[in-house]
């Protein structure tokens, strides 16, 4: 198999390395380039500041809503409780058929006529 001729190194001069060098320098970036790109990341940065500002006043405003929401939670918890002890107290509905049961019968032996 053949091997590959190698190039012949070419002599470099000092003109070809400042073309180079300035090659180089041309394709970096300018100082008002940079500053101007910073300045964009800056305005970026603050419209993000502003939306998390916004966003923890959301959240804020949503705690306060949900310490409302526990207020009327404990409220609702508390008359439930009260209803629960007073009906304890109230005849069983068993109870009140069977009283239901024993009127009508009184009622029709009577020859009353009930209010339903």
């Amino acid at each position: 198999m053949l091997k590959p001729k190698k190039a012949q190194p070419r002599n470099t001069t000092i003109e070809d390395l400042a073309g180079m060098i300035k090659r180089g320098f041309d394709e970096t970036a300018k100082k008002v380039d940079v500053d101007r790109q910073f300045a964009d990341v800056d305005r970026q940065f603050a419209d993000v500041d502003r939306q998390f500002a916004d966003v923890d006043r959301q959240f804020a405003d949503t705690h306060t809503r949900f310490n409302k929401v526990e207020a009327r939670l404990d409220h609702i918890d508390a008359r439930l409780a009260t209803i629960e002890r007073d009906v304890k107290d109230i005849i069983h509905r068993e109870e009140f058929d069977d009283l239901m049961a024993r009127v009508k019968y009184l009622e029709r032996k009577m020859g009353i006529q009930s209010g339903k």
